[in-house]
């Protein structure tokens, strides 16, 4: 193929190319920072999916520049560098995409360098694949980590809450408040690593799953009055939006933990703020997808974009007294049930979705 720029110079030469027939991106350029051929694919990853272009264009104008992802390609055309596996983050209409790059030079009738041929490969899914191996990989790690300890720390914890409750009698009979109050502050603490424990067993080993039919609805009113209650105590409006939708096959109880446990994830993300909030639960019917959606959107501070990755992380936490199971433990469950578990958060407020297949009776 050969393509040549308007003011009739020498034509770039990409030999037996023929770039719209390749899946991904390709994309040639000159030395004078014009790029002077790209197909479909490299249009949709660079520019965006609704741009039009009149090729040749100068860089700039191809790409949208943002900073170090323009920088880059700069560098590559100005200092003439051929890349080989290169990797690169490149952000477009609010999504990221992870592209593998392999540049080579374009030579002209005498055999002269005269551009630069890019080939860039989207591999986010392969990417989120290998996050997700590592992830649980590592949630196998301390789980079999705490399965081998937890009874060696329940064990002597019995004892101590044991004999601090014979204190508490103890001290009470006698008149000591003070120190009376001191034993309900260390019962409350060993509840706390009794409590850790059986998140980090609940990690390695999952209870035995009592699978069932159910109304996800039905669910959400079951525990409305407790969010409500809840949302009360720390100021937040609180908003129900429930569709009908089909049912689910799932363990009622752990579905029932799991929504709990993302609502009072919610409401904390709320609580620091002086007007309290606005927490909204929503059920939808995604029939394209199969997937009956919950919604859980609060209205606090959200999660910056450098931290979403590593929310489901094991004792990842952004909070003073938080242990970092939580979102880990939810995540768990919901895979465990055949179901996936969705973070959004656009530098204000946060929606976690949890999406189970529906099942149609």
């Amino acid at each position: 193929m050969k393509q040549s720029s308007a003011s009739g110079e020498q034509g770039l030469q990409i030999e037996g190319l023929a770039i719209e027939a390749y899946r991904d991106g390709v994309v040639a350029l000159d030395f004078e920072m014009r790029v002077v051929g790209a197909n479909r694919a490299a249009m949709e990853l660079l520019c965006g999916e609704d741009r039009e272009l009149v090729l040749p264009c100068d860089l700039e104008s191809f790409v949208l520049p943002v900073e170090q992802e323009y920088d880059w390609l700069q560098d590559m055309v100005r200092e003439r560098i051929c890349y080989r596996n290169h990797i690169v983050r490149w952000s477009r209409q609010g999504k990221e995409r992870t592209l593998l790059a392999d540049s080579y030079f374009t030579r002209g009738s005498e055999g002269e360098p005269v551009g630069l041929v890019l080939f860039l490969k989207d591999i986010g899914n392969l990417v989120s694949l290998e996050r997700q191996v590592h992830h649980h990989e590592k949630l196998a790690t301390v789980g079999k980590i705490a399965a081998g300890v937890a009874h060696e720390i329940r064990n002597p914890l019995t004892s101590i809450k044991g004999f601090l409750q014979m204190m508490r009698h103890g001290l009470e009979q006698n008149g000591l408040q003070k120190e009376h109050s001191y034993t309900t502050v260390m019962l409350s603490e060993i509840e706390r690593v009794n409590q850790l424990v059986g998140e980090l067993l609940l990690l390695s080993k999952p209870r035995e799953l009592r699978m069932e039919h159910l109304e996800m609805e039905e669910l959400i009113t079951v525990i409305a009055p407790l969010i409500s209650s809840e949302a009360i105590l720390h100021n937040i409006e609180f908003d129900m939006q429930l569709e009908p939708t089909p049912l689910v096959y799932a363990d009622r109880e752990m579905l029932k933990q799991v929504l709990w446990n993302l609502v009072k994830n919610a409401i904390e993300a709320m609580a620091t703020e002086t007007n309290g909030g606005k927490l909204t639960i929503r059920s939808t019917w995604q029939e394209r997808e199969g997937l009956v959606r919950v919604e859980i959107k609060d209205s606090g501070p959200g999660i910056p974009h450098y931290l979403l990755d590593r929310i489901f992380d094991t004792f990842f936490t952004t909070k003073e007294t938080g242990t970092g199971l939580g979102l880990p433990i939810c995540q768990r469950i919901i895979n465990d049930l055949g179901g996936k578990l969705q973070v959004t958060s656009k530098g204000f407020g946060t929606t976690v979705s949890v999406l189970m297949p529906g099942v149609k009776i």
